[in-house]
């Protein structure tokens, strides 16, 4: 990486490919003693969107279906593709409702920045959010389910009534915006992107969702390319641009540790136990080039780097744990996903799917996970049980 620093938004670059016009590889360690999941029966009570939504002509209500067998140590050699969705020009971002039926994305490099709604379980969609003039990068359910809300490069973060197809809220930046996170118990909103390029600042603005005031705002340098709460509420780990990730106590901005990387992170994510930060990252570039793309993870406790994992062809743009906290999941701008025991952060699946992997989502019940990318596509896996 050159020594000036840039301004940038991270692309959440993310893809699919139809399972019948291309190949790639997968591979996985078998868990010592593990066994194969019963075959699923259907539910007693149908899976549906609550039955006080409102939708808008056109958009049509998900239907019952089985319920699938979540995404376990224990389960995936049974991962598999099930599904691809088109998005117009380079699929941008994901997010799955907290229910796990919806999947929200968005794609588009220059002229469709819609928000599309999919039912997971068969890729119809079901809804479209449009307001946006510029590319949308990033995506959050907020906890209940209620709120959708989207930021993008035109300087705003739009709060979405995603069910009704209502605009609820717009907050406006002084530039371009590309992170955005709900806190768990769904009370705050933050915000992270460009403040001023000029004198090459960057901020996290955070607002409370019951009157969208704002409550803080938390400076940085750059640009916020990576950004997540704890799942207890505490901290705020956020930045990424600068090369430099901070741990913020969510309470008044103050910052406790610094996470220091040789180049840009694009992504955090937060151990369901508070302790450990996964950040997406490149180790090691030549050039503007990445050579090798890492997951560096860190002891929120003490600021401490624990361990690089390394071995990916190019940057890692996104990291997620599962929510049961046994899987640690990576994507890499070449294609590559990755999934970690976190026991031992021994890898336990690998695929190189075509089209770069920009990005990914893991529905919180864990029975669905997409990737996506340059290519215009969002792959939908599963585990599927046959008899």
């Amino acid at each position: 990486m050159k020594p000036r620093v840039r301004i940038l938004i991270a692309s959440l670059s993310l893809c699919a490919w139809l399972l019948d016009a291309c190949t790639f590889s997968v591979q996985v360690v078998p868990t010592p003693g593990a066994t194969l999941p019963a075959t699923p029966t259907a539910s007693s009570t149908p899976s549906r969107l609550p039955a006080t939504e409102t939708l808008e002509p056109g958009v049509v209500a998900p239907f019952a279906t089985l319920t699938p067998v979540a995404i376990r140590l224990d389960t995936l050699s049974l991962l598999e593709i099930f599904n691809n969705i088109d998005v117009p020009e380079t699929a941008r971002a994901l997010a799955f409702s907290p229910d796990g039926e919806v999947l929200a994305g968005t794609g588009g490099d220059a002229n469709d920045f819609t928000i599309h709604l999919w039912y997971a379980e068969s890729g119809e969609e079901i809804g479209a959010l449009e307001g946006h003039r510029d590319i949308v990068w990033n995506l959050a359910f907020s906890p209940d389910g209620s709120m959708l809300a989207s930021v993008s490069g035109d300087g705003t973060a739009n709060i979405w009534d995603w069910r009704a197809g209502i605009l609820l809220q717009t907050l406006q930046f002084p530039n371009q915006v590309g992170t955005v996170n709900f806190s768990p118990n769904g009370e705050t909103i933050a915000v992270g992107g460009l403040d001023d390029p000029q004198y090459l600042t960057a901020a996290i603005w955070i607002y409370s969702t019951s009157a969208w005031r704002p409550l803080l705002k938390i400076p940085d340098y750059v640009n916020i390319t990576a950004m997540a709460y704890s799942p207890n509420g505490r901290w705020l780990v956020g930045g990424g641009a600068s090369r430099n990730v901070q741990v913020w106590r969510t309470s008044d901005g103050t910052s406790l540790f610094t996470l220091n990387h040789p180049h840009p992170s694009l992504d955090v994510a937060i151990s369901v136990d508070n302790a450990v930060a996964a950040t997406a990252t490149c180790s090691f570039a030549v050039d503007d080039d990445c050579a090798e793309g890492a997951v560096w993870l860190w002891d929120l406790n003490t600021g401490k780097l624990i361990q690089h994992l390394r071995g990916f062809p190019d940057t890692v743009e996104n990291v997620i744990f599962s929510a049961d906290g046994s899987l640690l999941i990576a994507a890499s701008r070449d294609g590559m996903v990755r999934i970690y025991d976190t026991a031992t952060f021994a890898v336990v699946f690998e695929a190189d799917p075509p089209g770069g992997n920009g990005a990914l989502a893991l529905s919180p019940d864990g029975r669905f996970l997409a990737t996506g990318g340059s290519n215009g596509e969002v792959r939908l896996w599963r585990v599927v049980v046959r008899p």
